[in-house]
Parts: structure tokens; sequence; C-alpha cells
């Protein structure tokens, strides 16, 4: 109903002894505090909604007649809905006695399957609207019962407006006595350290939680902020739904989107539009997470707006220390809060009393905001580590109880969270890190720092190293020099290499900036145990004062201080003035303007550090135009912007308010398709009879190049081959690179000096391939087949980035479309099954068809560009109409024979078994030795020997056969994981590597075993386990391995779409008789690891 002046009534509390389950609440407000509301919502400024526990329990009601099924019965809530109508589903369902999982809609469908598997769930509710992908992934892993939500106006008919008056038919009372020990919902786990896990809530542990000090003490609080948090996570079902029923609190919510349907979508939560809609319903406090307390304490009505809270409490990660500060000081009641899944909400929210008012803070206060006090009911055992901080294990009581149990000797939890105690004041706790030395950041993301020390200090300019960052958004490191260091600046920059090495190893969010390295002085050297090892946190302590001043000094590049900024906002200026900016973080290396920044020498961190002055220079203007243009700088600025040219056109834009918006990934891609494809000339028609082969082959040296190139050496019926590649850097020459390669993989040497061998270098994105016209002229009159195998591997950037090696490939396109033999030239491209990376496995095995659709290939700029590449290369191939009754067709052919090859997972091939020592494949065989096993997976593998994808390309090259335009290269029959990593384990022993064979074991428990290496990892353990550096990605291949093993299905190949071959049988010989791979070949690739030492 509207909400009107009306007499305070003063709430009627439910009693907390078992006496009314936890289910039944809603009868009991709807018999006791009917008018009193439960939520508010507003939907237009200065109108407030409220709905009252009355509809609330009735709306309760009706959700359990429409959900209502076997008693005890799990059903999964995997939907998009409001929060006010995903709240009143999860509370109905108890109501009908079923038992509620909400689950989060961000979790992959392996571990949505993994969740429900383990508490026999086979009942899932969604919006098949917007989730439908989900569910039909998680349905083909597994048969679930899927239905429909109900809508908001199934349950609230009378919305906002309900009264006794209206018609009701409540759901049956729930029978038999209350057994406290049984399960009435489920929250899951984050998932942090694997899939998530679902953890079970009891009314025994509910009604002990509901009777803490916490929610006690929320009755003092009229309207509390609640809009923004994820309703299926444990503190968004506490604060949107058990504070209510408990405590008789109102919540604030954003106003429902969809009523009759679920096509709107919800509302995304963001700072600006939480802090507006608890304005506007009248909220009195606020719960959020530490980012969006950061952003209203950078804006003035945010920070106005907090000073007239009861309280701002904050929970999930730690607050920044300035920020609580600043906050503080105010008199603003800013709260720490603590809880888990496992055993709830511990500490209390402290409110101002009665006769203060909000903003009445003693100013001797303010030092203590980060502090916590335990509720009364709560028994902590402290356990001493030994360094003035203490572990919390939380033991049972009759007033707490848990939800899991992990401690040997007593009934309760080890929370591994570490703690310090207030100086003066007993009973008053700060949280100062994690038992396994995690770092959680601002944003709430959690690192592991000892992997990224371990690289650092194995530089030989490094005598010790401490990653630090705790509080904040970005991480730093401590770095004790082992030489004399006269000029810092100069000793980070020799550093930086090494420290850039670690950041390969690290989530994109734990990255460390060159300017975020921190330097000791010999007066104040690191602190060190006994042992000799660094006390890292005494270290983080005695040069905090350091650390502070170095965040300081980042922060402000993006709040304009020694930021110079350009001479205007114009192109022409922007262009200059990025210039100098991008070149001083290159290292002055000098940069060319129209060139893709990461082609020179530009990384992650080179881009984030230019998109933080770029703000810094807008903050610091004096025109609100410019300065408005800061709020449209993207975090991606730079990686979708990546030449100068491109930037600075972008920069100007946006300040002058002409910008364009976003793009989406599919629209790029076409965009670039459209690009390139524009002015393909049509083939020149050829009357001669083709004469014998004479091959371009681009990218000789590397791996697959090298093998190409030796067959068609071998080959008598090849008159020559041009062996095109990027020019040599140094003094190392194009032949010496092709003789290394060859001698690596076995090949037979003078078969380089064959007179059919011509070396060509150029660069491909320049005109004519950077070659001379007389050379340019001597291809167009002679190549008849072009293999371009040649291509930039780097899974980190943007499509933006590999566009010279798209220009590259439109290069070569024109050549063989102004060939003199180009009616009958072949045009072969080495793809890759990344270009299928957006495929859905719903539909099917991946054809080997032209796919139209670029949704199929996003997902990382390596995929997405090879994927722009076959489409362009197919353009010139086909002329696509649309046909009323076909669709697509191709209706005509320009005459230029062209075929893609999607390749996957290449391995080491013949004679020699050459595998690179840094593919995934040998780096987790030479950690098994350290773990003393083998990792198992259920499923296939369909790798490929690279002779026998060289052949398979050389099977189309000669072929007398029109060629197909796509065939996907891999192994038509896989093998076994489990027979492939068997064999690499007899064969370590055959080769004297080991003793005995190396046993196997299921990949979680291998992997286990390499999480708990990693933690502490020193140098010498990083060259022994090499695995650590590719930790997340094996993570990544264990999750999938559980998924594969919960499917019961043996054909499925982890982590990747099952792709058709039939096709490509029918083309290359070398595919359709390839033989299994087992023993022989791992004989091989063991033999070729040892003799480069790779196992010493």
């Amino acid at each position: 109903m509207l909400a009107a002046m009306a007499p305070q009534i003063m709430p009627v509390y439910p009693p907390m002894d078992g006496s009314v389950r936890p289910a039944s609440l809603v009868d009991f407000h709807i018999a006791h505090n009917p008018t009193l509301p439960a939520f508010v919502f507003s939907e237009t400024p200065g109108s407030v909604v409220e709905v009252s526990f009355l509809e609330f329990g009735r709306a309760v009601h009706r959700a359990a007649h429409l959900l209502q099924g076997n008693k005890g019965e799990v059903v999964a809530l995997i939907a998009n809905v409001d929060n006010l109508l995903y709240q009143t589903l999860v509370a109905g369902m108890m109501r009908a006695g079923l038992v509620p999982f909400p689950v989060s809609p961000r979790n992959s469908p392996e571990a949505v399957l993994s969740m429900l598997e383990k508490i026999s769930c086979t009942r899932i509710l969604t919006t098949t609207s917007s989730l439908g992908g989900l569910i039909n992934q998680v349905k083909a892993l597994a048969p679930f019962d899927v239905e429909e939500s109900p809508t908001l106006s199934q349950c609230y008919p009378f919305l906002g407006q309900e009264t006794a008056s209206h018609s009701f038919e409540p759901y049956p009372d729930l029978s038999g006595e209350l057994d406290v020990d049984r399960v009435i919902f489920y929250v899951h786990s984050s998932g942090s350290t694997g899939f998530p896990k679902p953890i079970p809530q009891t009314s025994r542990t509910v009604l002990s939680w509901f009777s803490l000090d916490t929610f006690v003490s929320m009755r003092n609080i009229k309207r509390i902020g609640g809009a923004h948090l994820p309703p299926f996570h444990a503190l968004g079902i506490n604060i949107q739904l058990l504070m209510p029923l408990s405590q008789v609190t109102t919540v604030a919510l954003y106003p429902p989107t969809s009523i009759s349907d679920h096509l709107t979508p919800i509302t995304v939560p963001t700072s600006d539009n939480t802090m507006e809609h608890a304005q506007r319903c009248g909220a009195t406090g606020i719960l959020s997470v530490p980012s969006f307390v950061e952003s209203w304490a950078q804006d003035s009505a945010g920070y106005d707006w907090m000073r007239g809270l009861q309280f701002v409490a904050y929970a999930g990660g730690p607050l920044a220390t300035k920020v609580g500060d600043t906050l503080a000081r105010a008199g603003i009641n800013i709260i720490s809060m603590y809880g888990a899944t496992e055993f709830g909400c511990t500490t209390t929210l402290e409110l101002p009393s009665p006769q203060s008012s909000a903003g009445d803070r003693s100013a001797s206060e303010p030092s203590e905001w980060a502090y916590m006090r335990f509720s009364k009911g709560v028994n902590v055992r402290w356990v001493p580590q030994g360094d003035g901080t203490f572990e919390s294990q939380f033991l049972t009581t009759e007033f707490h109880k848990m939800c899991v149990t992990n401690l040997p000797d007593v009934s309760g939890y080890a929370s591994n969270d570490l703690w310090t105690p207030h100086p003066t004041k007993a009973g008053l706790w700060k949280i100062v890190g994690r038992l396994d030395d995690v770092l959680i950041l601002a944003s709430g993301e959690n690192m592991v720092p000892a992997p990224m020390e371990s690289v650092i200090m194995s530089s030989p300019l490094v005598s010790g190293a401490v990653v630090f960052g705790r509080g904040r958004h970005q991480v730093g490191v401590l770095i004790e020099p082992a030489i004399p260091v006269v000029d810092v600046a100069e000793f980070r920059n020799r550093v930086w290499l090494t420290v850039d090495e670690a950041n390969k190893s690290a989530p994109t969010f734990a990255r460390i900036f060159k300017e975020m390295i921190l330097v000791t002085t010999e007066n104040k050297p690191l602190p060190r145990v006994a042992k000799g090892t660094v006390a890292k946190k005494a270290a983080v302590k005695l040069y905090a004062d350091e650390i502070d001043a170095l965040y300081e000094t980042g922060e402000s590049n993006t709040q304009g201080a020694d930021v110079t900024p350009p001479a205007a906002w114009t192109t022409s200026d922007l262009e200059v003035w990025l210039g100098v900016q991008a070149a001083d973080i290159n290292s002055d290396s000098p940069l060319d303007a129209g060139t893709d920044l990461f082609s020179q020498g530009f990384d992650s961190l080179s881009a984030t550090f230019l998109r933080n002055r770029i703000m810094g220079a807008l903050r610091s203007s004096s025109d609100p135009q410019v300065t408005q243009a800061v709020q449209k700088i993207s975090q991606n600025v730079v990686f979708s912007n990546p030449t100068i040219k491109q930037l600075s056109a972008h920069i100007a834009q946006l300040v002058s308010g002409d910008e364009a918006g976003p793009i989406s990934a599919i629209a790029a891609i076409e965009q670039m398709i459209e690009k390139y494809s524009t002015g393909l000339t049509e083939v020149r028609k050829s009357t001669d009879t083709p004469g014998a082969p004479v091959v371009l082959l681009t990218g000789s040296t590397g791996g697959l190049g090298s093998c190409m190139l030796q067959e068609l050496l071998q080959d008598g019926r090849v008159e020559r081959v041009y062996a095109y590649n990027r020019p040599a850097r140094g003094t190392i020459t194009i032949e010496d690179r092709q003789k290394d390669a060859f001698l690596d993989k076995g090949f037979e040497l003078g078969l380089l000096e064959s007179e059919k061998l011509v070396y060509l270098e150029g660069d491909s994105a320049l005109p004519q391939l950077g070659l001379s016209d007389a050379v340019y002229e001597q291809l167009c009159s002679s190549v008849n087949i072009i293999i371009h195998n040649a291509w930039r591997l780097d899974f980190n950037l943007s499509l933006a980035s590999f566009e010279p090696n798209i220009r590259g490939t439109r290069n070569l396109v024109d050549l063989a479309s102004s060939s003199a033999n180009a009616s009958t030239l072949r045009f072969l491209f080495t793809s890759t099954i990344a270009s299928s990376q957006g495929w859905n496995p719903s539909k099917g095995v991946f054809p080997e068809e032209v796919q139209y659709d670029a949704s199929v290939a996003v997902g990382g700029g390596y995929g997405e560009s090879k994927y722009v590449c076959e489409r362009v290369r197919i353009l010139d191939h086909i002329h696509p109409t649309r046909n009323a009754d076909m669709g697509m067709q191709i209706l005509a052919k320009s005459g230029l024979h062209a075929t893609s090859f999607r390749i996957g997972q290449i391995t080491g091939g013949r004679p020699g078994g050459a595998w690179a020592t840094s593919d995934w494949v040998p780096s987790f065989v030479k950690s098994s030795l350290a773990l003393g096993a083998l990792p198992d997976a259920q499923g296939v593998a369909a790798w490929l020997p690279v002779d026998v994808v060289s052949q398979a390309v050389l099977d189309v090259a000669l072929s007398e056969q029109a060629p197909t335009l796509v065939l996907n290269i891999v192994h038509p029959r896989p093998s076994q994981w489990t027979t492939i990593i068997e064999a690499i384990g007899h064969a370590l022993h055959r080769a004297g590597v080991t003793e005995m064979a190396v046993p196997l074991i299921p990949f979680g428990e291998w992997l286990g075993e390499l999480e708990q290496r990693a933690v502490g990892a020193d140098a010498d353990a990083m060259a022994r386990i090499p695995a650590i550096k590719l930790l997340d990605f094996f993570r990544g291949m264990a999750e999938m391995d559980t998924g594969v093993r919960r499917s019961g299905r043996t054909d499925m190949e982890v982590g990747l779409a099952a792709l058709s071959t039939a096709k490509a049988q029918a083309a290359s010989r070398a595919i359709a008789e390839v033989e299994p791979i087992g023993a022989d070949y791992a004989q091989l690739w063991v033999d070729y690891w040892a003799s480069k030492g790779f196992f010493n």
C-alpha cells in the first residue's frame, strides 16, 4: 500500500525457541504484524510502495500452492527474478515443506551439476528467457525436471495494496513435530578452491543465529538497504528474508522490473542505484560491500548521504584504511561485519543509542572502526600463531550452532582467518589475513602471493620479496636487493623482467605495476625468522608508512596530480600527448602511432597505467565537459583502441560528447570481417594447365611449420618452396632459426640445402608483404599453393590487437587473387579449434562447415581473429545469397580454392617426439615426478601428432580433388585419457627417469597435491613442479573432469566441444588412417624431454 501517516504500531517478535518453525514464521506475522511493512520499494522519486507482512505472507502461501511437491524434496532455484519474488519463492518452498536451494546463475553447468548431485536434487525452478542456455547445458549433463518460475503477479495479484478483505486460500498447515535437525534450505559456498559446495541449514542452526546479538540488534533499524545483495548468497538471504522474518525489520528493495513475465532484465546493482533507491525508500542503514562504500566516499553526495545513516556496514572483504578513517572521523558509523556460510554472522552491529542522532560518533573512536566485537552467544577459541595473530575457531554452544564442523577435538569450525586484538580494549578484534596467506583485496578477490614471491626471488638481483595489498585495489611488492643500489629507478627497471614473469602466472586483478615495486633501504633490512626466510607480516608492518605513501602516489595518477594534460583535447593534440605518455611507460621505446601498442612492447600492466594517466589528466582539467569524460573511460579502453591513433580519436570523441556506444564482441568481429572483405578483387583467369606445385609457406620455423617444410622438401612433386617468415632479430639469421628447428625435431639437415628452398623475410601486414617489387612479382607469377601458418600466439590480447595478422592474411588473399595461377591456386589456412570456443555443446558436435554466426568464436582475441580470417577467406571463395526456402546457399565461386584447418591439440610426432617443454602436458608430467603420481581423468584426448597434422594439410594442398572449405583436424578415434597417461607413466620408467611406473590418481586428488606444494613454493619448488605456474589452468581441468565424471560419459574431451571429422577423414588419408595415440608415442615424448634435460 502507499505509505501514509499512521499511528506507530509496535511489532510483535516471534519466539526463537522452536515453538514456531522457521517455515511458519510468515503465518506468525500474518496473525501478529499484518500491517507492518516487510519490504518497501520506490518506483518513482517521492513515492514508496509498502509490502506488508500480510501481503508477503499471502504471497508465500500462493507460491507454496504453485510449487508444492513431495515433502523434503530439494528444489534448486536458478532464476533471474527480482529479489522480492526470489525470497517469496524461497519462503514459499519452505512453507510447502520443500527444501529450497538458491543457486548462483554465474556457476558453470558442471558446478551446478556437482552441487545438485551431492544433495540428490532433480528439480530446477528457473527463468528460461534469461538462463535457458545454462539450464540446457546442465540438462545435457544429467536429466532434471525443469519448470518455469512463477511470476510476480501470480504471487502478488494486488502488489502494494493487498488487505485482509482480498480473497486468499492459505496453504495447509505443516504437519508433524518440528525436527530441528532436518535441513530446511541450502546455500552454497563461493567455490574459490574448486566447485562450490552446498551447505545445509537446519532449523536448529537458523533459530540459534536468530537469537544472537547480531540479529536482535537489528530490531532497532527502521529500514535497511538491501536491494543490491545477491538473493542466492547467504548474506542476501539473511538480510532480505531471515532478518524481516525474525526481527520484523523492513528491507528496501529495487522496484520490480517484470510483473507478469520474466522478459524484462532485473536491475543490475551499482553503487549509484543502490544509494538512489535506499534514499528514496528512506533506509536508515545500509549493509554493502567495501567497493561500494569506497565509491560513495569519493562522491560528495554519497558522503553526505552516509552521514545521515544510523550505520554503514560492510562485509565480504576489507575496507581501505584511509577510507574507513576518513568516514569515522566525519562521525559516520562505519561497521565491519564478519561471518561465513558455515557458522553465520558472529559479530555485533553497534548502533547509536536512541538518545543520539546519526553522525554522533565520539571523536575518540575513529581508529576502532575496523575492530569487531563478537556476539555474546558466540564462543571463539583463539589459537595463537606466535606472531601476535590468532586464528578464530568457533565452538558449538547452546546458543550458536554450526552448519559444518571441522575441528578434531571438539564440535566447532576452524575459520583459517587471522586476527589481532585491540591494544587496550578487551573483546575487540581486527581481521588481518588468512592462515593460508591469502590476500583479500578491496574488491573481495583473493590472491595467494607465495607463487609470485617465489618467481621474483628467483632473480639474482633479489634477496627477499613480500607481496602486499590487503584491502587495496591492486597489489605491490616489497623487494630487498641482493646488490648495492645507487639508482632505485634503474634497479626497478632491471628487476622488472622478473616481476613481469611473475605476473604471467597471476590472476589479472593481482598483477603488479612497475610503479608498485617498493625497494627496501639498507638501514631497514627485511626482518627474518630463524631459518632465514622473510617474516612477511613483520616486513609489511616495518614498511607500513612507505607502503601507504606508495599507494597514495599510485592513486594520484588517477586523481590528476603530476599528470600534465595535453595542450588541447583534440585528436591531433591527444595523439602527440599519448605518444609521449606511452613511450614513457614503455621504457622510452619509440612507438608508431598507427601500430598496435601490444606489438610494440605493451602488456596489460602498461595498458592499465596508460589508462590511469588518461584518467588523471581528465580529472585535472577545469573544464566540466572534460572531467565528465572520466565516467566514460572503460576499463579496457586501451585494449579496445590499441593504437595511439585509435585511442586519441576515441578520447577526443568522449570529451566532445560525440562518442559512439560500445560494440559487442560479435559486432566487432563482423566489423573486422567487413573491413578486410572490402575491395576483394576477382581472381585473374588463367588458361595455362597447372604446373608443378610451387608453395609459399608462412611461419616455417615453428613446430608445425618446420614439419610441413621438411615434408615439402622431401616431396618430389614439389618444384619450389618459399619459406616466408618475419625478419630475424639480432645476429641470428632465418637460416639459423630454421636449422635449429630441424635439429630440435630430428629432421635431416641436408634438406635445408635443397635448391628448391627459397627463404623470404618480410612483414605480411605491409603492402606486398614487405617484399620488393621483383620478389612479389615472382611470387605472383609462380606460386600455386599458399599455406598460411604464421600467427601471433598470445591468448591475452583482444581481437583488435590481432589486426596486423588479419591484414597480413588479406594481403596474402590479394596475392592469391592476382596470381597468374589464381583460378587453380589453393589457399590453405591453419586455423584453430579456438574459433569454435563459443559453440554451444547442446547443439551437438561442431560441424565442418562455414559458421556465419560469429557468436561461435566469441571468447578470446586469438580464436576470434582466426575466425575473422576464415570468413574473409571464405568471402573470397564464395558469394552467399539468401533463399527463402533453403537459407544460406553457396551459389557462386570466385575461383579461389581455399580451406581452413581448425586444428586441435598438437603433440610431438615422428621421428623424435619433439614437444616443447613449455607446453602444459610436459609441465604436468614433470610436476608429477615430485607429486608421486600422474593425474587421471575420465574421457578422451583427441590429440594429434604434429607429423599427422602436417601431412593432413599437405594431403589437401597436393590433392587432385577440389578442396573442402573447412576441416576439423582432431583425432577421429581419440584415445582414453587414462590410456595415454598410463603409457607416459610406464615410459618414464623405461627411460630411467623413475624406478617404477608412475601411478595415476584422480585429477582432483592430483590437483590437491599440487595446491599444497604451491603454498610457499620457492624457486627450487617452482623448477621441480612447473605446473604450479599453471595452477588456475589445472584447476579448470579438474573441474571439467568432475563434470565429465558426473555425466558418466567416457567419450567427452575435458574442456572442449566435440568436433566432427568426417570431411577431414575423406580429404586426408593421414587423418583417416591415423593410429590411436598410445605407448609408442608416449615413449617418444618422454625420451625427447629427457634428452633436453627436462627431468634433471
